[in-house]
């Protein structure tokens, strides 16, 4: 009569486990500059989608409102302006924050944000209340990852997001 042994031996296992830790260290290690890569992908198109708002409530409400970002904290927002002299009748219509890992900076150096400057950290665009704008118009510059993404706002209110390939800006994020 046989006895026939089930199970495995502890090098076996030891062999398994190391081939799995092996795998998920490679996989990990491939999949952070990806992460940053969707990250920036992301706030770009945040940044683009609150400029597009500002827009839409311009001419909606046909007053005049704001696109300010604070660098310092990551922070975008969309303001009503209603009466431009008067700023306690300001309606703060969208409030968001970036990932504390997106970095505001250009490639080769230079500001990366050229929008209308009103503190060392805070910038703002205008638009007026037929959608275009007023003041500001520029360019918002991110890093995630390895990857940088460029907002571009024209004066008519139009809206372009871009990638950097290492040599020139394109189209998309």
């Amino acid at each position: 009569m046989t006895i026939h042994e089930q199970g495995v031996t502890l090098p076996e296992l030891l062999v398994v486990l190391l081939v799995a830790g092996l795998l998920l260290t490679a996989g990990f290690t491939y999949s952070l500059p990806w992460l940053g890569r969707e990250d920036v992908r992301s706030a770009a198109y945040e940044v683009q989608s609150h400029l597009q708002l500002a827009r839409i409530q311009a001419i909606a409400r046909n007053h005049q409102c704001l696109f300010l970002v604070d660098t310092s904290i990551r922070r975008i927002q969309v303001i009503d302006l209603n009466d431009p002299a008067n700023s306690l009748d300001d309606i703060v219509l969208a409030d968001v924050s970036l990932p504390d890992h997106i970095l505001f900076t250009r490639p080769g150096g230079g500001a990366p944000i050229t929008l209308a400057s009103i503190s060392p950290s805070a910038y703002q665009a205008t638009y007026a209340s037929d959608g275009s704008v007023s003041a500001g118009s520029g360019e918002i510059v991110l890093l995630g990852g390895d990857r940088y993404v460029k907002v571009s706002l024209y004066g008519a209110g139009g809206v372009k997001v871009e990638h950097w390939t290492g040599a020139a800006w394109t189209l998309g994020a």
